[in-house]
């Protein structure tokens, strides 16, 4: 009986990791954040992964625009940065494979039940010779 139990254990630790997997970001290193330009690279703007403005640097001839201008340049360079750390965080999101943790899962149940059937088996086998010796 033991031996099922070991198995059961397998099994329910294989679906753990698997659900890990799927919780965790497909690689360990830090999650992307967000990078955007504007006023023909003039302006750079990068985002955290928590998308807060983390940097903004602008060549100095930037200045030479005038005030309106360099603040909607900002504002596009900010939003493109804004826009990269979507798709960045979306590409990880897809990146999870969902089909293989389902049929992981369902391999799983259906191992653990047969497992258990096995077990619930061997209890009533167990029963049955104690009952023959009283």
């Amino acid at each position: 009986m033991t031996a099922g139990f070991e198995d059961f254990d397998r099994f329910l630790e294989e679906a753990r990791r698997a659900l890990d997997a799927a919780d965790r970001p497909p690689s360990e290193d830090e999650p992307p954040g967000g990078r955007g330009t504007a006023a023909d690279g003039r302006i750079v703007a990068e985002v955290s992964p928590d998308g807060l403005l983390s940097s903004l640097r602008a060549d100095p001839r930037v200045m030479r625009m005038g005030l309106q201008e360099l603040c909607d340049q900002v504002v596009h360079a900010v939003n493109a940065a804004l826009n990269d750390l979507r798709s960045n965080l979306d590409a990880r999101h897809r990146a999870v494979d969902v089909t293989g943790l389902t049929e992981t899962l369902g391999t799983v149940q259906e191992e653990s039940m047969r497992k258990m059937n096995l077990f619930v088996e061997e209890i009533g086998e167990l029963a049955r010779r104690i009952e023959g010796r009283g």
